[in-house]
């Protein structure tokens, strides 16, 4: 796990342990809303440059998360290496995507194009860039977050 997932469980376990619900009610999305906008990048597996990710998700008081249309959300692929650019989203406890992909034939960037359909219970939505067919899930260190709202 990355070391952002592992604060945030535990965070969320001795809020548990010490609150019980309540405190995990103080901590949801609900109660957090408005854009944030990141930039991740990625190394290539076969070293130097290798994808970077923009984005700007946003989340209302509802617990509803979307990219902001009227920013810039792209993945660029920087090298011809062989991989290609993805971009996921954790939501809900599942990846969605992937949202763009993004390889050396394209010229510059690719738009990421997402949207939840339902509110989420969880503490956070968040948006990686990965090379070749990595998830964020894998572990394998071809991931970097683009940006999260909580």
């Amino acid at each position: 796990m990355t070391n952002r997932l592992i604060r945030r469980v535990s965070a969320v376990a001795l809020a548990a342990v010490l609150g019980g619900g309540a405190a995990l009610a103080g901590a949801s999305p609900a109660q957090a809303s408005g854009c944030y906008t990141g930039t991740g990048t990625v190394a290539s597996p076969k070293g130097g440059a290798g994808a970077t990710a923009r984005a700007t998700l946003c989340v209302n008081s509802a617990g509803y998360a979307w990219l902001d249309t009227n920013s810039t959300n792209t993945v660029t692929d920087r090298q011809a290496d062989g991989y290609a650019a993805r971009v996921y989203v954790y939501w809900a406890q599942q990846y969605s995507g992937a949202i763009a992909v993004d390889d050396t034939s394209n010229s510059g960037s690719v738009p990421l194009y997402w949207e939840s359909n339902r509110g989420t219970p969880y503490l956070w939505t968040e948006v990686y860039v990965c090379m070749g067919f990595s998830r964020p899930d894998d572990y394998n260190g071809r991931c970097a977050s683009v940006v999260y709202g909580s």
